[in-house]
């Protein structure tokens, strides 16, 4: 069996790291270990986490600063590489909890299909169907889920759970960290494709994902708080001028998310979403103003 190693980045959400590294130890296939990224680690938070005890591998990595999703994931791929070569790369939320066959059939699907990225089904605590994978619109860059398990031709795996084979990685790299947070994932996808690697979907394998906790944000109610709003659309429009998409259609699409917000009487967003689009100093303060590092790379 090839081994594999799980990835998970915690900000501030231990209790939910723990439950997702326990639904790990009750999986039928294992993974050889789980490095758990701990950004802006506090000495009470790493106490807590030294203090538990798995039945499985588990290695931790503190951050005092919260570098962000990508940058996180990045520092266990990089760990578990070296103790692990040639190894498949789980990424997965830490607010996530693995049933007891996802990983097997996560597993059984990349290898029978030889997909460089392979999704999971996910679905949310109550056990609706949320997603798994994504659709990006060729001329505005908007992205949506999918309705059901059954559709296919979809251009991206949801981070969620995000499985990369030993060979995807060999020869796409490492994720951006140009993002901080959303998006990665999907110009990941773009530059594996690019690369002649194709994705799956492993409908069998299911996630349950308790939506925004990892954030710490209010979309698990129904709201986007102006954090998370104001760095998804920023994100979007980056993720669209760095891959080539129509630079009218995904102007038409920045315009229409601006107005949007004007009508919701939002113009704090509009302003903060228009100068970090525009200024990677001005994304720079607003990441380190929200509690987050950032650092600009040319």
């Amino acid at each position: 069996m090839t081994d594999v190693c799980a990835i998970l980045v915690n900000f501030k959400n231990d209790k939910k790291t723990t439950d997702c590294v326990r639904s790990l130890e009750k999986n039928t296939v294992k993974p050889v270990c789980v490095y758990v990224i701990n950004n802006a680690s506090t000495e009470a938070s790493q106490k807590y986490f030294e203090s538990l005890n798995f039945s499985i591998d588990v290695r931790w990595i503190w951050n005092k600063e919260n570098r962000g999703f990508a940058a996180g994931c990045n520092q266990g791929i990089k760990a578990a590489t070296e103790e692990h070569a040639g190894c498949y790369i789980w990424l997965l939320n830490n607010d996530t909890e693995a049933t007891p066959t996802a990983l097997e059939k996560l597993l059984e699907k990349a290898q029978s299909t030889n997909a460089g990225i392979t999704g999971s089904l996910i679905k949310k605590a109550n056990g609706e169907f949320s997603g798994g994978v994504g659709f990006i619109h060729p001329k505005f860059a908007s992205v949506r889920r999918p309705k059901s398990s059954g559709e296919q031709g979809f251009d991206y795996v949801e981070g969620s759970s995000f499985f990369i084979s030993p060979e995807c990685l060999q020869k796409t790299g490492l994720l951006s960290e140009e993002f901080f947070l959303y998006f990665e994932e999907s110009d990941y996808c773009l530059k594996a494709k690019q690369n002649g690697f194709k994705l799956a979907w492993a409908t069998d394998s299911i996630i349950l994902h308790d939506i925004g906790s990892s954030t710490g944000s209010e979309i698990a109610k129904g709201g986007v708080p102006y954090f998370i709003d104001c760095l998804m659309i920023r994100n979007r429009i980056y993720f669209a001028l760095k891959n080539g998409f129509p630079i009218f259609g995904v102007l038409i699409g920045f315009a229409i998310s601006l107005a949007l917000r004007i009508k919701r009487c939002q113009i704090k967003r509009v302003f903060t979403i228009l100068k970090i689009t525009l200024s990677k100093k001005s994304f720079q303060r607003f990441i380190e103003r929200n509690g987050g590092f950032y650092e600009i790379r040319d």
